[in-house]
């Protein structure tokens, strides 16, 4: 119980500091604030459960006044994309970060059973992932980007650098970020990557600076990105629960804001005497 206290504490204490809108809209009579539906939402999130199951049996512990299922549902599809990123910077904090990575992973959609998935004189099943890349450093996701169709790994460096609060000094990445661009914008911003080149890679000043001088200690602290996604999934599984893609992004948000905050109280405790 003092652990789910500490957590409930925590989640106050972020939205505070967000200091988001009383309301996000002007329309309509106003029965709930944005900060008692963004709290449902992230304890919800938390408890690893539908929406239904967490009216039924923890709204009434946790909130002082229990809006209607329907009506959180609603606000979750409306949430819009600066408050998702504010809270997700908040809760991964501004402590500086020596290393960062930044790798992608893939999200079922719904665990759907074998008789949806797979049709008939078909040999391989129907997939229709999503697609996750994250900015991470040491058991914190410093930013995210969830796609609904598959691109390649280097359209989203820049849109993750942008809405990182903190920038590692040294990022690391695998071969699918190999770009002589990739680099120069970490350049840009005054920091380094390392990136492994691809076979046959000769062009760019800053590839053949990786294949001179590439620095294979530095780059095993690249393995803050694979705890960070086995961390996830492991904590709130491989498949999301909503249908609509706005949803299922705010649903991931959520997953990242728990995570950044109980890696945070974890972070705490080891510290204490």
């Amino acid at each position: 119980m003092k652990k789910k206290s500490d957590l409930v504490e925590k989640i106050n204490g972020l939205l505070r500091q967000a200091r988001v809108l009383v309301y996000l809209h002007h329309f309509g009579p106003k029965t709930y604030k944005t900060l008692q539906h963004c709290k449902a939402w992230l304890l919800k999130e938390a408890h690893k459960c539908s929406w239904q199951d967490y009216i039924d049996d923890w709204a009434s512990q946790e909130l002082n006044k229990v809006p209607e299922c329907s009506t959180l549902k609603k606000f979750v599809k409306r949430l819009p994309m600066w408050l998702k990123n504010k809270l997700v910077s908040l809760s991964a904090g501004f402590e500086p970060a020596e290393y960062g990575a930044i790798d992608s992973t893939g999200l079922s959609r719904t665990n759907a059973s074998q008789h949806y998935t797979k049709r008939i004189d078909r040999e391989t099943p129907i997939k229709q992932p999503l697609k996750l890349s994250m900015y991470t450093t040491k058991k914190r996701i410093l930013s995210f980007r969830l796609r609904a169709k598959a691109r390649g790994d280097t359209k989203d460096v820049r849109y993750l650098t942008k809405n990182s609060q903190v920038l590692a000094t040294t990022n690391c990445l695998d071969k699918g970020y190999d770009s002589n661009p990739i680099h120069a914008h970490f350049r840009d911003k005054g920091v380094y990557s390392i990136i492994p080149i691809r076979n046959n890679g000769k062009r760019g000043q800053y590839r053949k600076e990786m294949k001179n001088y590439f620095d294979h200690a530095q780059y095993w602290q690249r393995n803050c990105a694979e705890y960070n996604n086995s961390s996830l999934k492991r904590r709130f599984g491989d498949y999301v629960r909503s249908v609509k893609f706005c949803a299922q992004h705010a649903e991931v948000t959520a997953r990242i804001i728990i995570h950044n905050l109980k890696s945070f109280l974890l972070r705490l405790f080891h510290q204490s005497r």
